[in-house]
């Protein structure tokens, strides 16, 4: 298993870019061909959340367009800037999964030696996540039925605060209700986040739990200053690879840089000329 982990796109309508200078959408077609042009080619692409900025129909046209060019299956979830409705509507059909009901996007892809289990954290004008009830209730009732499988969660919002300031206050704010799953299940090993737009990693118990970055802006971590800071620090995603038994995560980089070179020891440490 090889997945591609991108997260918060934030398309814009077309022709408009984000607070009025950054091009999120040339941005994110650049990603999308720099994956289609991996060598090692992923299984699937995840998406986990905020795929538009400001969820209207324009933008989920847009995020369409580029999504759809990717060379892989897509799994998607929404995330606080999404409409579930038009999410549903403009990307269920690069996603099948989703189903057909937009307050309960929710989904178990059961094809490899970890389980993957989407669900949906946003919570409809707030910022904030919030996991339903039905969604507890469904993810207790997979976490049962998968027994001893080892099972991942992807969703849009971190289950609990990881030091930042910024975006402390909006994380999932029922999140220890997941976490009280992790407690009863040893198979949850990893929970994967998007929404904090950098890499941050923690441990509760036996599940790794991460943020990624973001396809074109960041949010630096700061965990004092709470003003609202975004940059343009180089974009990254997160590669996930079954190794052997073993789940291994790492960032890719999105940057454009020179390279990659084959190691040359002649060149590494060259013969001193006499």
């Amino acid at each position: 298993m090889l997945l591609a982990h991108i997260s918060d796109t934030h398309f814009r309508s077309q022709g408009q870019k984000l607070y009025g200078f950054i091009d999120v959408n040339a941005g994110n077609a650049d990603v999308v061909a720099q994956l289609n042009a991996l060598r090692e080619r992923p299984d699937a692409v995840v998406v986990s959340g905020d795929i538009v900025n400001c969820g209207r129909p324009e933008e989920y046209l847009v995020a369409r367009q580029t999504l759809g060019a990717l060379h892989y299956p897509l799994l998607l979830i929404p995330g606080n800037h999404d409409d579930k409705a038009l999410f549903l509507e403009y990307l269920q059909p690069l996603c099948p999964q989703l189903g057909n009901d937009p307050q309960n996007m929710r989904y178990v892809v059961d094809d490899f030696a970890t389980r993957l289990l989407f669900i949906d954290s946003s919570l409809p004008g707030h910022s904030k996540g919030w996991l339903t009830e039905e969604t507890l209730e469904w993810l207790e009732a997979q976490l049962f039925e998968g027994g001893d499988k080892p099972a991942a969660v992807f969703m849009h919002h971190p289950p609990l605060p990881l030091g930042n300031a910024q975006m402390d206050p909006i994380f999932c704010e029922n999140g220890h209700r997941l976490l009280a799953l992790v407690e009863r299940f040893p198979s949850l090993v990893r929970i994967f986040c998007g929404h904090n737009h950098n890499l941050t990693m923690t441990q509760y118990r036996q599940a790794m739990i991460a943020t990624v970055p973001a396809t074109v802006h960041q949010v630096p971590f700061h965990h004092e200053d709470t003003r609202p800071y975004y940059d343009m620090s180089p974009p990254s995603c997160v590669m996930h690879r079954q190794v052997g038994e073993q789940w291994v995560s790492y960032q890719h980089s999105l940057a454009h840089y020179a390279g990659p070179w084959l190691y040359d020891e002649n060149t590494s440490c060259p013969t001193q000329e006499r």
